[in-house]
């Protein structure tokens, strides 16, 4: 009954109590700048031409801006359509996961994993995420200019490094990673290029610790110069130089400071402590960890730093570009990344035993 409890029933609960608030949130929503500015736009000059816009004078995310001018040209200010817009975007990122985790098991763990069995793993890790960033969950899952850029960017790179840990080789594959690698670096700039140093972590990884696989070298060394050829296009465009005038001056040491607050943030925010420890310990019990275990011989720490140093970029960039702490919409990428390397580990520990 016990390990019911932990496996089963906690999880169960946290899935529902997830749901619960993001429809809350969904249906009730709240209005932002950003929404009502593109859809006033999109709604007078039409899709094409306010994409443009949106490009050569806002940032140069081009990616983002055909997504939203495109969305927001059958949204039209209508809180309904937001409200199943949104439940497409989570649901999306559900099934990014749910593919990372049935081609990781295969690759990794040789194992077969069924759809159910990786959509259930897929919602448990999404509930996870949502209570661990609960503070600021309207504003990544509920605010739809910001799903379009960030949540978007990091369900991208989701699908890419999917495909990159897949053995089989394929043209139509190859022609996937290409356009999942192009609009990658149309979108959050700090997101493409933390998923560019992901990638060549990948290769030496592969390389150094599991020469076995057969993963594409080729296909990895494509996608991190398409990301970076897509983002170079949004750093020359006037909407990224116009985006970067408009905000504060940069400060090195000062952004280094909000990057070890944005760490130590989860323990200040105190009134979610309790919320977010929850969380945490009902996704490693789903996951049968066994904490005795939980032991880091010298690969694992090498893999572990090389993990937290792309953490600590993202959180850097995000400080540096915007002269503040990350936003919650920043977090995304980063915890995600955690989280997932986490049940890796886990995984990897319990397997070993075995």
């Amino acid at each position: 009954m016990k390990q019911k409890l932990f496996k089963y029933f906690l999880p169960a609960a946290m899935v529902a109590g997830f749901l619960c608030f993001f429809f809350y949130d969904a249906l009730h929503y709240i209005a932002n700048l950003d929404d009502s500015f593109n859809d006033e736009y999109v709604s007078k000059m039409g899709a094409i031409d306010a994409a443009k816009l949106f490009f050569s004078n806002i940032n140069g995310r081009w990616f983002s801006h055909i997504v939203t001018a495109i969305g927001f040209h059958f949204l039209k200010s209508n809180y309904t359509y937001y409200a199943f817009y949104v439940t497409g975007m989570m649901l999306l990122f559900v099934i990014a996961i749910s593919v990372l985790h049935k081609i990781y098991s295969k690759t990794f763990l040789s194992e077969e994993v069924s759809f159910l069995k990786s959509i259930l793993f897929a919602f448990v890790f999404t509930a996870t995420l949502y209570f661990l960033l609960f503070v600021g969950r309207q504003e990544i899952w509920a605010w739809v200019s910001s799903a379009n850029n960030h949540l978007l960017s990091v369900i991208l790179c989701i699908l890419l490094i999917s495909l990159l840990l897949q053995e089989n080789k394929s043209s139509i594959k190859t022609i996937i990673v290409f356009l999942l690698a192009a609009a990658i670096g149309g979108l959050n700039e700090v997101n493409a290029t933390c998923c560019v140093l992901s990638v060549v972590g990948l290769y030496f990884l592969q390389r150094l610790y599991y020469s076995q696989l057969k993963l594409s070298w080729a296909n990895m060394i494509m996608a991190a110069i398409i990301i970076m050829a897509s983002l170079s296009v949004n750093a020359f465009s006037g909407g990224y130089e116009s985006r970067m005038n408009s905000l504060p001056n940069f400060t090195l040491l000062q952004s280094i400071k909000n990057t070890i607050h944005t760490f130590a943030l989860p323990a200040m925010q105190y009134k979610f402590i309790v919320l977010r420890l929850f969380a945490l310990l009902t996704f490693l019990f789903f996951i049968d960890t066994d904490f005795s275990k939980l032991k880091l011989n010298r690969n694992d720490k090498i893999i572990a730093f090389a993990v937290l140093a792309i953490i600590a970029v993202s959180f850097f960039l995000h400080c540096y570009i915007l002269s503040d702490i990350v936003p919650s919409r920043g977090e995304v990428w980063g915890y995600t990344l955690l989280l997932f390397v986490l049940y890796a580990f886990v995984i990897k520990k319990n397997k070993s035993a075995n």
